[in-house]
């Protein structure tokens, strides 16, 4: 040990020292750091702060290592010690009022003797006093784990590691704290995080409130190749937490998920007001990021990434557990967000466990993007009946690019379940596979559709304002803008369609599977389909004018099986004739009584008609003479 007077002490410290002030490092101005039963008034004052002139009550501050100080210092307790060792240099006071609190190394040290020395520092903490280093080698849970103890209700600092990172097992964060990393920093977690209940992930915030972790850039990960199975091992678990913020942080390479936010091993079902903000979610094996239960979540400016390895692979997948029926998904908000390269769908939003008893589901992607993933975003599998969870699900100016399949699909959603509704969104270049008849993609941008896992009786409740369907390649793959079509023996039904476009040559603008009830479509300008020899209409062509341009003489034209919402309007550009016929057994109602048929050959006349839930057809709107 080595003793120096008071004069030299602040002489040596000088400048140094007023950096160290200005950095909350010498002052203890924060009564939540010790409080007046930790450490008496005598050296704190009314105030409970350490002052200048409290330093020159002192005859002598030692200069001491930490092992010094526990081997030394209960000879002359009165004194202070100033903590040489690299990176944990600080002064420490005896506080006589405690006999209890542990060593930590970092803020409290006690020494042979049971005297407890407390660090002299304002709110922040430096994880560096608690002897982690980061050299990339040994594992520093412990020191890491103290250093965030310590840290309840202040700041942490984390400093950048002296080699390639720090290395740690599973940590637990605190009530009321913030966590600040300096640029660069790279937190690793070891390769044996418990693959099997309990699990383990990197960074536990568990049943805690106030949390506030600034990334500036770093990076949290795992050694990927060392977790090939399993689907738990994730970097950042919130569960039955609330008021928790992460910004610029990533999470990659985990055996799991990069960021869970749910209720796992929780005391309340779900999660309550978490924003992630301007992260990174890469190369992570299960999801970037499982959204299972919560009320209110944010992701701002948030990129989900390259995920593969074991199902769902999804860059976001938004599935609650619902083991007790409380799960919730209100105000949950993605925007600006991007998911790409991911080998399942960018963001997923699957509902097969919950059912009508649970709070309506609210979700809304505004401005987000997806691109090169399996689908882009898909809304999958709200049930019948009693399982026919409620709310709705909102897509607001998203984009979907360049995906193996559709860009936006609706799966085994029944039509008495939530409603999925899409504004302004575009699909650009999808069905890169170049599957036209696959099941599930059927070569749309927009599909609706089943898939033979979860059948359904009814799917649907869709409705799409303003989307469009582009296809702008030299070689264009899309065949069908707009698709609702039956893969079982379930029923569409409650399509909306409005002011939808599509762009390419090779594209129809709907397929309507003639089972489909209550779908209606309507543009302006309305698209016009012409039809040049007698045929079918289809339901494809709702929302649509067809026009004889082309056709060389009189054509006929069958009218689908009349149901309500189907709307077709039909116009003589020609001087043939156009004669509508509607199914056997169906009728035209007319102002002078139903007929079997209507026609003109009068170029300029047009008809609407609308079907009914009676089978028969009604005309909506005339010009000129059909008889």
């Amino acid at each position: 040990m080595e003793t120096i007077s008071r004069r030299k002490l602040l002489a040596s410290i000088g400048i140094a020292g007023a950096a160290l002030a200005a950095g909350g490092l010498v002052n203890a101005g924060s009564q939540v750091a010790y409080g007046k039963t930790d450490v008496t008034d005598s050296v704190y004052g009314s105030d409970g702060k350490l002052h200048w002139k409290d330093l020159e009550k002192l005859d002598f501050v030692v200069k001491v290592t930490l092992a010094e100080l526990r081997g030394g210092a209960d000879i002359r307790p009165e004194d202070a010690y100033y903590v040489t060792d690299a990176g944990m240099e600080g002064i420490f006071l005896y506080d006589q009022a405690d006999t209890a609190t542990p060593d930590n190394t970092g803020t409290v040290v006690v020494t042979s003797g049971g005297k407890r020395f407390k660090r002299v520092y304002a709110g922040t903490v430096s994880c560096s006093w608690f002897g982690a280093k980061g050299d990339g080698i040994t594992v520093e849970t412990q020191a890491l784990q103290n250093a965030l103890n310590a840290s309840a209700g202040k700041k942490l600092f984390i400093p950048k590691q002296l080699n390639s990172h720090y290395l740690t097992g599973q940590l637990f964060v605190p009530n009321d704290i913030v966590i600040e990393l300096e640029p660069g920093t790279v937190i690793q977690a070891v390769d044996t995080l418990l693959r099997s209940a309990p699990y383990e992930r990197l960074i536990r915030i568990k049943n805690v409130k106030n949390v506030a972790i600034i990334g500036n850039g770093t990076t949290f990960r795992m050694n990927k190749a060392a977790y090939t199975t399993g689907e738990q091992a994730h970097i950042f678990d919130i569960s039955g937490s609330e008021n928790v913020t992460i910004e610029r942080v990533s999470a990659n390479d985990s055996g799991g998920d990069g960021f869970y936010v749910g209720n796992y091993e929780a005391a309340t079902p779900y999660s309550k007001n978490v924003v992630l903000r301007d992260c990174i979610s890469n190369n992570n094996r299960r999801q970037g990021l499982s959204v299972i239960s919560v009320d209110g979540f944010l992701a701002d400016g948030c990129r989900f990434t390259n995920t593969n390895g074991t199902a769902p692979k999804s860059g976001v997948d938004i599935e609650p557990n619902n083991n007790s029926g409380a799960d919730v998904l209100k105000k949950v908000r993605f925007v600006g967000c991007a998911a790409e390269g991911n080998d399942g769908r960018g963001f997923l939003i699957s509902l097969h466990r919950m059912t009508a008893a649970n709070e309506r589901v609210d979700i809304t992607f505004e401005n987000c993007v997806t691109k090169a993933n399996s689908f882009g975003s898909s809304v999958n599998y709200g049930g019948d009946g009693a399982r026919a969870v409620k709310g709705e699900i909102k897509f607001i100016d998203c984009t979907a690019e360049k995906e193996q399949y559709a860009g936006f699909s609706v799966l085994s959603n029944s039509s008495e379940s939530v409603k999925t509704t899409y504004v302004r969104c575009k699909a650009v270049n999808c069905n890169t596979v170049n599957a036209p008849n696959d099941a599930y993609g059927y070569g749309s941008s927009f599909i609706i559709t089943t898939v033979p896992q979860q059948v359904r009786a009814s799917i649907g409740n869709v409705e799409y304002v303003g989307c469009q369907s582009i296809d702008d390649r030299a070689v264009p793959l899309i065949v069908r803008g707009f698709a609702a079509k039956r893969n079982a023996g379930e029923i569409i039904r409650n399509v909306r369609y409005e002011d939808c476009k599509v762009s390419g040559v090779t594209q129809s603008l709907y397929y309507i599977d003639p089972v489909t009830e209550n779908v209606h479509a309507s543009g302006v300008p309305e698209p016009s389909v012409a039809a040049a020899a007698s045929g079918p209409v289809l339901p494809g062509s709702i929302g649509h004018t067809l026009t004889n341009a082309g056709a060389p003489g009189d054509i006929e034209l069958a009218l689908p099986q009349a149901k309500a919402g189907y709307t077709f309007r039909f116009l003589v550009e020609r001087p043939h004739a156009i004669k509508l016929l509607p199914r056997a057994g169906a009728s035209i109602l007319k102002p002078a009584g139903s007929g079997a048929n209507v026609q003109s050959s009068n170029p300029g006349d047009s008809i609407a008609l609308r079907g009914r839930a009676d089978g028969n057809w009604e005309i909506s709107g005339v010009v000129g003479s059909w008889y």
